[in-house]
Parts: C-alpha cells; sequence; structure tokens
C-alpha cells in the first residue's frame, strides 16, 4: 500500500470546504468519518481500547485513526485564519472606538469624504452606536464558531477509551495547579457540557471528578490541560 502524504486529506471531500461556516463543515466532515463502518478484528479492538497511549480513536482501526488525524491537523490549518480574522476584526473595532476621542482632524478639510469622517469621528454618540451593532454582529459570530468547535472536540473525544481512575486522579490534581484564569475555563468547559447534555452543573462536578463517568467531558478537560502547559512550555 503507498504510503499516505501526511498533508494529503484522506478524501476528495475534505478539500471542498466553504469559506463560510467552515467549522460547521469540518464538523460534517468529522462526523462522516466516524459513522463510516468498518471490519477490525477483535485482538486489535482490544489492543487500542487498552493501550494507554491511544486515547482518541479507541476501537478504531490504524487506517480510520490516521485519517481522523489528517482532517484533525487540515481543521487546525483552514480554521486558524478564520480566527486570526476575527481577532483583527475585534482589534480594528478597539482601534476605531479609541480614534473617535483622541482623533484630531485638520481644520481645513474640503473634501467631502474627510468631512464624513470627521463627522464621524467627532460624534461619540454616532460612534457608540455603531461599535455596538458591529459588536453584536462580532459576538454572534464569535458565539456560533465557539459552539461548532465545541461540537467537533466532543465528537473527537467521544471515540476515546474509558479514563481510569488513575487518570482521573491526575486530572484532578493537574485542574488545581493551574492558573485562576485557567481554572475558570475549566468550569467553563464543565458547565457547557453539562447544559448541552441535560445534566445540572454545580461545582461538586469538578471536585468529584474521580468518581465521574462522563467520558467525554473528562477527555475534554485532559486535553485542555495538555493544551495550557504546551502553551506555558511556548512561553517560558
Amino acid at each position: 500500500m503507498p504510503k499516505r502524504a501526511a498533508e494529503a486529506p484522506p478524501s476528495s471531500e475534505t478539500q471542498r470546504v466553504k469559506p463560510a461556516d467552515s467549522f460547521g463543515d469540518y464538523r460534517s466532515q468529522v462526523s462522516r468519518l466516524l459513522s463510516q463502518q468498518e471490519k477490525i478484528s477483535l485482538r486489535d479492538r482490544e489492543a487500542t481500547m487498552s493501550h494507554s497511549n491511544t486515547a482518541i480513536g479507541a476501537g478504531m482501526s490504524h487506517l480510520k485513526r490516521e485519517d481522523l488525524n489528517v482532517l484533525l491537523r487540515q481543521c487546525v490549518r483552514d480554521l486558524t485564519p478564520e480566527v486570526n480574522e476575527m481577532h483583527m476584526r475585534v482589534c480594528s473595532m478597539k482601534l476605531f472606538s479609541g480614534k473617535a476621542t483622541k482623533c484630531s482632524v485638520p481644520a481645513d478639510s474640503e473634501e467631502e469624504t474627510e468631512d464624513d469622517v470627521k463627522n464621524l469621528l467627532s460624534n461619540p454618540d454616532i460612534v457608540k452606536k455603531l461599535t455596538s451593532q458591529y459588536s453584536n454582529v462580532l459576538l454572534h459570530e464569535l458565539d456560533d464558531m465557539q459552539q461548532q468547535l465545541e461540537n467537533i472536540l466532543d465528537d473527537v473525544v467521544a471515540t476515546c477509551r474509558p479514563m481510569s481512575r488513575g487518570e482521573k486522579l491526575d486530572l484532578r490534581k493537574a485542574i488545581m495547579e493551574l492558573p485562576g484564569g485557567n481554572r475558570d475555563r475549566i468550569a467553563g468547559i464543565v458547565e457547557e457540557h453539562c447544559k448541552t447534555s441535560g445534566k445540572e452543573f454545580s461545582d461538586e462536578v469538578i471536585a468529584n471528578l474521580d468518581q465521574s463517568e462522563d467520558n467525554i467531558m473528562l477527555w475534554r478537560l485532559h486535553y485542555y490541560i495538555g493544551a495550557v502547559k504546551n502553551a506555558q512550555k511556548l512561553a517560558s
């Protein structure tokens, strides 16, 4: 069998990603891949379910896990520019709002376009209205992107093997060692997961992680902590 290229998608479908709703498109691709039936021997399935280094894709064949990894890498490559674009739009809005109170326009301005800019930047009420409208649009888009990303992550970690009790204890300890802002994010992940799964959220959910059987939530927290640690290493 020819060796698979790391950058090549598992199928031509992964190349046909529309600019709009890319997060939703990738979730559909992940869901289709995970729903595909495949033949795998009982011995191989048990091996992937029990191997300590095999979390995502437990019970899958090596070929299907490779397809999933390729798709997720492409997802990161394609969606990162969209996230960066949203970040630039937020920064531009803040810059525009700041200039409205600090901008000095030359007194001798004969061009109509310059007069429009002068009137706009010198009128805090107009700027406030425009930035408020634009903020609402950005927040809606950001909320939608976040929800789609949460859905993708949940779909992926749903393939993970059951977390052992020792791993749960390590997870709880790692959470306690996180900075305050990251612990807030942990609480946010748990709360959002409880909401989408129809469960009641409380601080006891986090305190009793070693007793939890919610595999999706446990692995979501595990990989979030891993991302935090990687970011800390890069920053040091």
